[in-house]
């Protein structure tokens, strides 16, 4: 998706209410959405960006699986509300820091 600032416009508007506006606004923050768009129209432009590849990786996801290349949005959100295989997650790496001598004294 190309940022540049010429050639066609396409404009979004949506109104989210209730618990839907409460859960945008944590994915704001836990995306810190702030670090990356000076402006309210600027973070909604990023996380619409955002979706819009996270949508276009679940539509070939769901070409790939199900052989259909353009699903219709009731399909698409019937596929999505489908419990998945829980993956599970990489295991956390420990890594082992040497102490640092400052501050100590060596007995002798």
């Amino acid at each position: 998706m190309n940022t540049s600032s010429h050639g066609r416009v396409k404009r979004f508007h949506a109104e989210f209410r209730g618990d839907e506006a409460v859960e945008i606004d944590i994915l704001e923050v836990m995306l810190r959405l702030d670090e990356v768009a000076r402006t309210r129209i600027e973070a909604d432009t990023r996380l619409v960006r955002l979706a819009l590849k996270a949508l276009n990786l679940m539509m070939t996801e769901y070409s790939q699986r199900t052989g259909q290349r353009y699903p219709t949005y009731t399909v698409l959100m019937k596929y999505l509300d489908e419990p998945r295989e829980a993956t599970a997650p990489e295991p956390a790496r420990v890594v082992n820091l040497p102490k640092s001598s400052t501050g100590s004294r060596e007995q002798g």
